[in-house]
């Protein structure tokens, strides 16, 4: 299993890729805020658009 960003990792503001269900794309956008505790599937965010699923990966701090 992958790892992914725990949720003590991440900060409003990071722009980050987020999965929101196994069969969509993933999304790119920037924390609004982390909901979410820590899970092996990845931290739940919420993002400043709105959006919200687990964070994959985070592309720019």
């Amino acid at each position: 299993m992958p790892e992914y960003p725990s949720p003590h990792e991440l900060e409003t503001g990071m722009t980050v890729e987020i999965e929101q269900s196994e069969d969509e794309e993933p999304i790119l956008g920037e924390i609004g805020a982390v909901i979410g505790e820590a899970d092996p599937t990845g931290a739940d965010v919420k993002l400043k658009s709105g959006a919200r699923g687990r964070v994959r990966k985070v592309t720019h701090r």
